[in-house]
């Protein structure tokens, strides 16, 4: 039964994306529901049912912390391009999550990415190296603050030890 409502959940939301994307026009449903099919046939293949689960309330706070630090982020980011006597250090970071594979792994690599001056470089297990405008300012404080929101997203404890390393381009 988790299934079919795993399922159904997914397909559901990927229809209100394609509702979203031709902007209600009711002449693509048809193309619209042979792709819902055929995305969440591979959804499921490519990550299937797991115990962990999304919170809404929780992405909906995540979602506004995003919004929120990228805002910040993109002024921080403005102000040293504009300003060349800000300091600027580019150089890539390790981290250390405490996160579980996955989901919630992937949403923090991916929301950090967005995130000004801040660039995924790789997630290697649970090492995630990081290229960043300013390897001096508080990117790991930012990490761990968005590793704490995407943890609530899904409902989880953070548990065990995270390390933070950094090196020069």
């Amino acid at each position: 039964m988790k299934t079919v409502a795993t399922i159904t959940g997914r397909a559901l939301l990927i229809l209100m994306v394609w509702w979203a994307f031709t902007e209600g026009d009711p002449s693509g449903i048809g193309f619209g529901l042979g792709v819902a099919i055929l995305v969440t046939a591979v959804s499921m293949r490519l990550f299937p049912e797991g115990s962990v689960r999304i919170r809404p309330v929780q992405l909906w706070l995540f979602v506004l912390f995003f919004l929120g630090r990228s805002v910040v982020a993109g002024i921080d980011v403005a102000r040293r391009v504009v300003s060349p006597s800000l300091p600027v250090d580019p150089g890539y970071i390790t981290v250390q999550l405490s996160l579980p594979e996955g989901g919630p792994r992937w949403l923090l690599a991916n929301a950090l990415s967005l995130m000004p001056g801040t660039l995924s470089v790789s997630l290697d297990g649970p090492r995630l190296e990081l290229h960043c405008l300013d390897t001096h300012s508080s990117v790991e404080e930012d990490v761990r603050a968005a590793e704490q929101k995407v943890a609530r997203v899904f409902g989880l404890p953070l548990q065990g030890e995270t390390g933070f390393s950094e090196g020069v381009s």
